[in-house]
């Protein structure tokens, strides 16, 4: 697989959905995750990332407009011990209690379906990195309908260890702009990852298509000392 430049894969297509990217630095001293949102309609476009614990939750910018705050307000990355996990949805409260529980990422992916939004069945993202001293591993799934009725689920489970320095894998909901959206399909991009956090903040934020942007947050964690720096961009803020 021949990685691309991160900037020329979020700009590829004006309408990803959800996004998320995770890799390693240029320098490869550090472990890069990322993940965003974008909206094509008002309800969509409304919501921002706000700062929680260790993590993110998504908030509505105006909360008199919100609606469907089940599908479009919920906490898509968590951190915990020495693991980060992302995802598009609730589900991710399901698959932190499963590795606080003791069992598998793959257990937790094991439950979960599409997302109930009827003609779209939007595909359920999750990503997990775990750190161990110098080194981390990477565990990205996609779940989605196989069939534009909703009637069959197909659940795709990626792992990657010994990440080269500046490559990362970019996972997101949508393959195009259509109606119904059409779910992603095939392996996660390979894509070059350069730079400083700021670069990398830049590369995925001035890509992505600057109508239907809404928020970005990236975060970088130096595996030596596991400290981490993260940036939030929204676009209503």
């Amino acid at each position: 697989m021949k990685a691309i430049s991160l900037g020329g894969a979020v700009g590829r297509v004006s309408y990803p959905g959800c996004g998320m990217i995770a890799g390693r630095s240029a320098d490869g001293l550090s472990a890069v995750v990322a993940y965003f949102i974008m909206g094509r309609s008002p309800l969509t476009k409304n919501r921002l990332f706000v700062e929680e614990g260790g993590g993110i939750k998504i908030e509505p910018y105006r909360k008199e407009l919100m609606r469907d705050e089940a599908l479009l307000v919920y906490s898509p990355v968590v951190a915990f011990e020495n693991k980060v996990l992302v995802g598009n949805g609730p589900h991710i409260e399901q698959i932190y209690s499963q590795l606080t529980s003791g069992n598998s990422f793959e257990d937790g992916i094991s439950r979960l379906t599409y997302i109930p939004d009827a003609p779209n069945f939007t595909p359920r993202l999750t990503g997990l990195i775990s750190t161990d001293g110098e080194s981390f591993n990477l565990k990205m799934s996609l779940v989605k309908s196989m069939d534009p009725y909703g009637a069959s689920v197909g659940r795709y489970t990626y792992e990657y260890e010994s990440i080269p320095a500046g490559t990362g894998y970019y996972l997101h909901t949508c393959a195009f702009d259509a109606n119904p959206l059409p779910a992603f399909s095939g392996e996660p991009i390979q894509v070059s990852v350069n730079g400083s956090i700021f670069d990398i903040v830049a590369d995925i934020w001035e890509n992505m298509n600057a109508e239907n942007k809404v928020s970005l947050w990236v975060r970088t964690i130096d595996l030596k000392t596991h400290k981490s720096i993260s940036r939030i961009i929204n676009k209503n803020r």
